[in-house]
């Protein structure tokens, strides 16, 4: 009884921790990679973006952060019937978990090209300010 009121209590505690921090969380939790987009656009200003770079910024992101987003709704859906099987069934666990695992390699890899594409925009002095900036945020 009382390992079920822990489960109960992780898993409330870990979906309001979710609902508190919103896609933001979701997003961290769901890949390791930085998002430098967002850095990138919303220090426009600072990084001395021009109107054609802005441009194509924000071409790669209307394009991109719609399916991101839905890849990042999966991992989470995923670990969330991860959780709940391994409390209720005797599944392996390891071969339910592939399909997370294989959304978050491809989380990783969109990530990767927009890395590389957002290099092929920015001068690298503007790359690199976004970097700085990503770290002292981070």
């Amino acid at each position: 009884m009382k390992k079920i009121i822990l489960a109960i209590t992780i898993v409330l505690m870990s979906l309001s921790a979710t609902h508190a921090q919103g896609n933001k969380f979701a997003l961290k939790h769901a890949n390791p990679m930085p998002n430098l987009m967002r850095i990138a656009i919303k220090n426009a200003d600072i990084l001395g973006i021009d109107a054609k770079q802005m441009v194509a910024l924000k071409a790669w992101s209307d394009t991109n952060k719609p399916q991101m987003k839905k890849m990042v709704q999966k991992v989470m859906s995923e670990e969330k019937m991860l959780l709940e099987n391994a409390l209720a069934t005797d599944n392996d666990s390891v071969k339910e978990a592939e399909t997370m695992l294989e959304t978050r390699k491809q989380i990783i890899a969109m990530k990767t090209k927009c890395r590389t594409n957002m290099k092929s925009i920015l001068t690298k002095e503007q790359y690199d300010k976004v970097v700085n900036i990503y770290r002292s945020v981070r």
